[in-house]
């Protein structure tokens, strides 16, 4: 992780004194390189960073709110989340007897977590990259809620990103109270993603804008004067336009998840990066401007600028062999990738590779064991190390293998 020099404790006061210039509609191809960081979670060490995000557990009553208000199905549980190689993984898996408020029992295990209290985003751009799982029942999401003390939806939610069970649908939605003090909401979506891999989800907001970006493309934006901000707003900013604290959750069931998950549910939704954003001012790009016009002009000088080495993606993957064996294993060999410093092997029971599992290896030989009877499609990618992160190659072509023995 970035070293960082302001204090979490001081986050939440100071991240939002930015005042952009307003009136402009936002870019439909977002330039990240007009935007300085204000705030970051790289993800690169080994435990969530508790000076940034805090845990939520249970079914919701503890915070007032039973089944989270979405009739969720889950018990959060802090040991849920975990932080290695670079990434954040929240697992939401079938556990019986997770845990119990009451009279009801809960049989699903999964995580959520919060900035509440130690980052706020205010104006600005802030992104995630994700990748989520597919599976049946689950309800993923990248998601703000609002600082001004209001209950919701007067608070204002903001959702950058949720994905549903098995479909590729990913939907970003703006939650606000009406004149009476009801929910309203706006969304837009997009399906034609694999959310099973990395993929860049973003708002951007400056007063009069909140646009949603997937992979830097904006899906849609609105304007903060066209959202009606409700009983008690009456001349004042939009909802839209206060600060947020951000949430990531895996629901298991609940109103939009489309069912309840299988008993086998076993997956995680990972996390590569967090930040905050804002735009970079005049001053700023013509300063950048002047230190790279004077790093040209070293050359003439006699003096060379140093050239940062660019971390190129290994090639395409190759599967040689892929064998049935006893005891419903598979024996796979590979093709060994230059520069590669190991291996990605994804299988599962259908092709679509809802409800995968997968493993990171160096070897070029390995074996997936306790397959189910029947087909079980392969694939594989190489990756190379750029610093604590992995930058991987094309997925080979889909191997099938029928389990018979």
């Amino acid at each position: 992780m970035k070293k960082i020099l302001i204090l979490a404790a001081a986050l939440a006061a100071s991240l939002c004194l930015y005042i952009p210039v307003l009136g402009a509609e936002p870019e439909k191809n977002l330039d990240i390189n007009n935007f300085k960081v204000l705030w970051q979670d790289e993800f690169s060490g080994n435990a969530l960073n508790t000076q940034y995000w805090t845990p939520q557990v249970g079914n919701g009553n503890n915070y007032g709110v039973w089944e989270w208000g979405n009739n969720e199905k889950e018990y959060y549980k802090s040991d849920n989340i975990s932080v290695s190689d670079g990434t954040l993984k929240i697992n939401a898996k079938y556990e019986p007897n997770a845990g119990k408020v009451g009279t009801t029992t809960y049989n699903f295990s999964s995580a959520r977590f919060t900035s509440s209290g130690k980052v706020n985003i205010g104006l600005g751009y802030v992104e995630a990259r994700i990748k989520m799982p597919s599976a049946k029942g689950i309800w993923p999401a990248f998601w703000m809620l609002g600082t001004n003390g209001k209950t919701w939806p007067a608070c204002g939610e903001i959702d950058i990103m949720e994905a549903f069970n098995t479909r590729n649908t990913l939907q970003s939605t703006i939650h606000y109270n009406s004149w009476n003090g009801n929910d309203v909401y706006v969304y837009a979506q997009r399906g034609d993603l694999d959310k099973t891999d990395w993929h860049t989800f973003g708002c951007y907001r400056d007063g009069e804008n909140c646009a949603f970006y997937i992979d830097g493309q904006r899906l849609i934006n609105y304007k903060t004067a066209d959202i009606p901000t409700g009983k008690g707003y009456a001349g004042q900013r939009s909802v839209i336009n206060d600060d947020y604290y951000i949430l990531f959750n895996v629901a298991c069931g609940g109103n939009l998840a489309g069912g309840m998950p299988d008993n086998d549910l076993n997956v995680n939704m990972e996390v590569d990066y967090v930040r905050y954003y804002r735009q970079k001012t005049a001053e700023e790009i013509s300063a950048e401007k002047k230190a790279a016009e004077q790093s040209t002009s070293n050359i003439g000088n006699g003096t060379t600028p140093k050239t940062p080495q660019k971390t190129v993606a290994p090639a395409k993957a190759k599967i040689k062999k892929a064998v049935n064996i006893k005891k419903r294993k598979i024996k796979l060999t590979l093709k060994k990738i230059n520069g590669a410093k190991g291996y990605q092997v994804r299988w599962c029971d259908n092709k679509k590779f809802q409800g995968y599992e997968q493993k990171n290896i160096t070897k070029l030989k390995y074996t997936l064991r306790g397959l189910e009877k029947g087909k079980c499609f392969i694939k594989v990618r190489a990756y190379v190390k750029n610093g604590s992160k992995k930058l991987f190659g094309k997925w080979s072509a889909v191997k099938k293998v029928r389990v018979r023995k």
